[in-house]
């Protein structure tokens, strides 16, 4: 079970801007009895939002419920005001769809009151907690590979200084990743998509970076010729410990579902290969 809490504070790290209301935006005046501005650590102002249940991989469904409670008390995690905040506040779009990703309709409701306390249109560095917890699902059921990396001459054929050496990863590799997380009637799908593989050679050269695959060497191509566009040419003997080179692959994460949608921070994946470079040439073939 993956679980989130925050304290009840008028302005949570994740408003960056308030609008479209005059002052200080404050959530919790009078939270059931507490100000939460003044005792921000009392246990009644404090949002806990749980979620039981799968994630999936390609090929689930991702199913599982999500809870809420403030100061230990079940709240609604979703209801026609948005998803719960970590302030205790709901955060919704609007119907037709005209607020940029990062912009929210904020509605406080005191809830003995059942009457709006406050309202606007605020910007969120990340999703509402109780959306947050759903992404976070999804997004952590992700599988992402390590790079299945390949070159010319093989990594383990003894490679020839000024020989040109080129990079790929193998063919269907390099494809979207994808994982759901659903509770509530709402899925959540992530998405890892390859952006790019940094390729260090181990000779102390700078890194190369491949905006793609690669391209796969053939025959026709000729062993003196450097790849389009990843590749390397050694101009240093290994040794006999050889040369470690590394290929890390930086996969672009996103997430959407129910007219939602976001980023995450970018994940890396690595695969590391030995090669032992020579001074003298010889014949290598692919």
């Amino acid at each position: 079970m993956q679980t989130l809490r925050r304290l009840l504070i008028p302005l949570v790290a994740a408003v960056v801007l308030v609008v479209a209301i005059p002052g200080v935006s404050r959530a919790d005046d009078g939270w059931g009895g507490v100000d939460c501005s003044t005792s921000p650590s009392n246990p009644r102002c404090t949002v806990e939002v749980g979620y039981t249940g799968g994630g999936s991989g390609n090929d689930g469904d991702g199913g599982g419920s999500i809870s809420c409670t403030i100061g230990g008390q079940p709240v609604e995690c979703y209801n026609e005001f948005g998803w719960l905040g970590s302030d205790g506040c709901y955060y919704g779009k609007d119907a037709g769809g005209y607020l940029p990703a990062n912009q929210w309709i904020k509605t406080c409701i005191n809830p003995e009151t059942d009457e709006t306390t406050d309202w606007g249109i605020v910007i969120l560095d990340q999703p509402p907690a109780a959306l947050g917890v759903l992404t976070q699902r999804a997004v952590d059921s992700l599988e992402i590979p390590t790079p299945a990396i390949a070159a010319n001459p093989k990594f383990t054929t003894t490679q020839v200084v000024w020989v040109p050496v080129w990079w790929w990863v193998q063919p269907g590799w390099w494809q979207t990743q994808t994982a759901s997380a659903s509770a509530g009637g709402l899925t959540i799908t992530a998405r890892a998509v390859p952006k790019k593989i940094t390729w260090d050679a181990g000779d102390g050269t700078s890194a190369r970076v491949c905006e793609g695959p690669g391209t796969p060497w053939t025959a026709a191509a000729g062993m003196d010729t450097e790849s389009p566009d990843c590749g390397h040419t050694y101009t240093v003997p290994s040794g006999g410990t050889g040369y470690t080179v590394r290929a890390v692959a930086t996969w672009d994460i996103s997430w959407s579902g129910g007219g939602f949608s976001g980023t995450e921070p970018a994940i890396t994946t690595a695969t590391t290969a030995n090669v032992t470079v020579t001074q003298q040439r010889s014949v290598v073939s692919g």
